[in-house]
């Protein structure tokens, strides 16, 4: 955009270590008056830049063989008129049909008339929308007025407001924390996405009325109300957006020039919110909320699109200087740090691998900002799969780092973007893309991941795996970084499309189905990472290691003991989290839940095995492995006490069967099986080698596994029986479980 400055951050603060486009909110619309606003009688004079509340519904008015769009809004100190120069009748309907009551918006006027290009697009650019769920946006980051001649626009912020002076507002989204995990006071509580703001002694304020938008009118600074105070328990809070006078770039010195406050109040959840994610095996000694009775750890978190102030968590750093958490308390974000190893820094790039949540995106910037970084130095966006949770502020991301006149480069899956047209044998299918038609940057700009190969940082190299069945896209990867400590590469395991969708069976799933848990199976056999990190903090306990590091740092006793995130992470982790989906899609257990049909129960049976099959033969790819059913307790490290006994993730934890053993193989069935599900979807096939991942029936204890792996040999053939669900069968009379052939 020709700007002339250093996108690149130069406060790089220090990251800190255990221890130490529009912004709209989906969902219901606000309850609105059946009136629309009254018409003002005067019209915006002002020339240059408007920022304007839309507060009735815009008109198209005929004038001749031309036309103009009025539209009511809050500016220039009271209800006014803002009229477009006259455009064709047909560009008028399209201008008018994108604007919305209850929006910011800005807009450039000359000579008391909204300018419209040449090409007659919307002149009325959306900064942020009002709807019955919460808004937040912070100064520095998040969505802005439009960029004009080569320069960002002024920044805005929204939230609950908590404080003022004679001279100044604190906005924030009411999240405070005053103890660690472990129950130690911090020195000061910490409200981590709150800010204040000095205001102008010029501010025009105005109240509106989200009941009645015609209500709505000008107001004064002291007329603003104020939050009662921090209490959870206080569901009554003061929304507001504020317009500021410059850009990000002017940060420190920017004020308030314009406040819009919203009456009736906002009316938060009223329920505890927690670091840790909700229902966390760390929130068992917090007692009884008084509020509600419930015990602490018994209370289930309003979800994040409608509260995403109760899934914000701190972020944190993995491996030093490199590797960060800087998502929430439910989606995963990671950040990477490459060093190209050039002598120009600025070959090296900054790597967000996924985006989370729509109305989250005011707590990943702060995030990315506490760990050290600018959120508009990111140089490549990876999305992990095509869902809303994984790729919801890729535009205003996108937006803001363009806006200050960067580039960034999207990474996706090419079959949650243009859907799965073919798998590796050269059948054709006709699979739909998990990604929205309505997502056009992030398919128009998206490269495609090249799987099972390296995308090469230099310090960092990222392996995307395809693994779908979550979505037709979903992709897992091996992230290898470099510990700058030692130079030593440690590797971390991403399983890609973790949640158990297709629990009902249908006609149309089966693929989906079986290429769950066999990817899962694949993963396990062919993937063998140091470390998990997964892609829910509600999956994998990344949240809680850090949260029990942090109140095992914090211990005074342990001045001297300090820990790393590395040292609270237990390796070899991996096969056992897998595990947990895969008994929950395959094992008859889970017919006991509500809303689950297993595959052993229920299918989809692969062709040719609808009834089992026997004394079939099978050549093995690999020697197999032996491995445990899961076992809830994740992470146990007894060198920190909130750690020794693990961490439960009460998620389809009823699959929990450490005592269970299996064997485990790579092989190919020498039946009339294709890897695929005729006229559904592929399985196996999606790899160009077919082969299975397919293990034994139950074995009560690791003797006998053992006992049957000692048995084989990669290579050789054999011959078995499989049941319906294509396990290997245990004979009950005592003969091998796979006989020579």
């Amino acid at each position: 955009m020709g700007m002339e400055f250093d996108r690149r951050s130069l406060f790089k603060v220090g990251a800190s270590v255990a221890g130490g486009g529009a912004l709209a909110a989906s969902g219901p619309g606000i309850q609105q008056a059946a009136e629309a606003a009254s018409v003002p009688e005067r019209r915006i004079t002002r020339n240059g830049v408007v920022v304007g509340f839309v507060v009735g519904e815009p008109k198209v008015v005929d004038q001749g063989t031309q036309a103009v769009v009025e539209v009511p809004v809050l500016a220039e100190g009271g209800s006014r008129l803002a009229v477009t120069q006259r455009v064709r009748p047909s560009a008028a309907e399209q201008i008018a049909a994108g604007i919305t009551q209850g929006t910011l918006v800005d807009f450039v006027v000359k000579r008391g008339e909204v300018v419209v290009d040449d090409d007659q697009t919307q002149p009325f650019h959306t900064v942020l929308t009002k709807s019955a769920r919460p808004v937040f946006a912070t100064q520095k980051y998040g969505p802005e007025l439009a960029p004009r001649d080569g320069s960002p626009g002024a920044m805005v912020a929204a939230g609950w407001v908590y404080a003022k002076s004679a001279r100044t507002i604190t906005i924030g989204d009411g999240r405070q924390v005053t103890e660690d995990i472990g129950g130690r006071p911090l020195p000061r509580p910490s409200r981590r996405y709150e800010e204040t703001y000095r205001v102008a002694p010029d501010v025009e304020v105005y109240r509106v009325d989200t009941s009645s938008w015609a209500a709505s009118q000008s107001s004064t600074f002291a007329a603003v109300p104020v939050t009662r105070d921090y209490a959870y328990s206080t569901t009554n809070r003061q929304a507001v957006f504020v317009v500021f006078d410059r850009d990000f770039r002017d940060a420190d010195d920017a004020r308030v020039r314009q406040i819009f406050y919203f009456t009736p109040q906002d009316v938060s959840d009223g329920k505890p919110v927690w670091d840790v994610p909700t229902q966390s095996d760390l929130l068992t000694d917090k007692g009884v909320d008084p509020v509600s009775g419930q015990r602490y750890v018994d209370i289930v978190a309003t979800g994040v699109a409608a509260a995403p102030y109760t899934r914000s968590t701190e972020p944190f750093e993995i491996v030093p200087d490199t590797f960060y958490f800087v998502g929430d308390n439910e989606v995963s974000c990671y950040l990477f740090n490459t060093d190209m190893g050039t002598r120009n820094r600025r070959d090296n790039r900054l790597v967000l691998l996924d985006t989370g949540w729509p109305n989250s995106g005011y707590q990943y910037w702060k995030n990315i900002e506490a760990m050290g970084f600018d959120p508009r130095d990111i140089d490549d966006i990876i999305m992990a799969h095509g869902h809303g949770d994984h790729y919801g502020t890729t535009v205003e991301l996108v937006t803001m780092i363009e806006n200050a006149g960067g580039s960034v480069r999207l990474h996706s899956p090419r079959e949650d973007i243009v859907g799965l047209g073919q798998d590796a044998v050269g059948n054709t299918w006709n699979l739909p893309p998990a990604l929205p038609a309505s997502e056009t940057l992030i398919r128009e700009r998206s490269d495609f991941l090249v799987y099972d190969e390296w995308m090469d940082f230099g310090n960092v190299r990222l392996m995307p795996l395809w693994s779908p069945g979550h979505t037709p896209g979903s992709a897992s990867f091996v992230f290898e970084v470099k510990d700058p400590r030692d130079g030593k590469r440690l590797t971390f395991g991403y399983m890609g499309g973790y949640g158990w969708s297709p629990k009902i069976v249908s006609p149309t799933n089966g693929w989906q189905r079986l290429g769950f848990p066999y990817n899962l199976a694949w993963l396990q056999q062919r993937v063998a990472p140091d470390y998990v990190t997964g892609q829910h903090a509600n999956q994998f306990p990344l949240v809680e290691i850090y949260q029990a590091l942090k109140a095992h740092n914090n211990d005074p006793a342990n001045r001297d003991r300090q820990l790393t995130m590395l040292d609270a992470m237990v390796p070899g982790e991996w096969v056992n989290y897998l595990e947990k989906r895969y008994a929950t899609a395959t094992n008859a257990i889970a017919d006991t839940q509500p809303g689950y049909q297993s595959i052993e129960t229920y299918g989809p049976f692969k062709p040719g095995r609808e009834n089992g099959a026997q004394d079939v033969r099978v050549r093995l790819v690999d020697g197999g492995q032996v491995q445990h059913g899961y076992d809830r307790a994740l992470n146990r490290n007894p060198r920190i006490p909130l750690l020794a006994d693990g961490i439960n993730i009460k998620i389809d934890s009823f699959v929990h069967d450490p005592d269970g053993w299996y064997v485990q193989f790579e092989l190919d069935v020498l039946d009339s099986y294709g890897g695929f599900l005729p006229g559904v979807g592929p399985v196996e096939s999606i790899r160009p080698e077919v082969t299975e991942i397919l293990r034994t029936q139950r074995f009560g204890s690791r003797a006998e596994a053992e006992a049957v792996l000692a048995t084989v040999s990669a290579g050789g053939t054999y011959r078995v029986d499989l049941t319906p669900a294509s396990a290997i069968v245990i004979p009950t009379d005592g003969s091998p479980v796979l006989e020579a052939d």
